[in-house]
């Protein structure tokens, strides 16, 4: 894990990777140098995830030039009210709870300006029944969370917000792969 992470830059992707599941990584300072603390992020099972790819790139170091060194405190204040209340909502599946937490000051402001159709296309996932939709990671990808039932005219309706911006996109209903990485020998068993 400690490889996958130092090739990789950070841990958001690998780590759920190795280990299945939604997973929050902080680095800690040992006296060996840095370490990782994981620990798994509950998710409901009514959950479902898709996600709209954009036919255009973004590179992450254009969406981190966009943003603010610093930030007020009554924004840190929002975003850390707003983390508690995710971690809660994916947990317990609330859709409430959810749409609050999905508002952001921290990066979203910032990086949509870089991504043509953001708004429409949030709108349009919203309207087709997913309770918010994001910017996934540094973007351009857009990531919505819905339920079953809703999932597929969600990535439709996302698919299709972008094409009076002259952009096409390829929608994906995900699923939360809870085991995460396993070696062909544990596959054979």
């Amino acid at each position: 894990m400690k490889l996958a992470i130092a090739l990789e830059g950070h841990p958001d992707n690998v780590v759920p990777a190795l280990l299945g599941g939604c997973r929050l990584a902080v680095t800690t300072a040992t006296e060996q140098g840095q370490d990782w603390q994981v620990c798994e992020i509950p998710w409901h099972n009514t959950l479902v995830p898709v996600v709209a790819v954009p036919n255009f790139t973004l590179s992450t170091e254009q969406a981190r030039s966009v943003l603010p060194l610093e930030i007020s405190h009554a924004d840190a204040v929002f975003s850390a009210a707003r983390l508690g209340l995710l971690l809660r909502g994916l947990d317990s599946g609330n859709r409430d709870w959810l749409a609050l937490a999905l508002d952001d000051k921290l990066h979203q402001p910032y990086r949509q300006l870089l991504i043509p159709g953001y708004e429409a296309v949030r709108a349009a996932a919203i309207a087709a029944g997913a309770v918010g939709a994001v910017i996934s990671g540094a973007g351009p990808t857009l990531l919505a969370l819905t339920n079953q039932v809703q999932a597929d005219a969600v990535a439709a309706a996302m698919v299709d917000a972008w094409h009076p911006f002259g952009v096409t996109a390829q929608a994906r209903v995900l699923y939360l792969d809870r085991n995460g990485f396993r070696s062909s020998r544990e596959q054979r068993r």
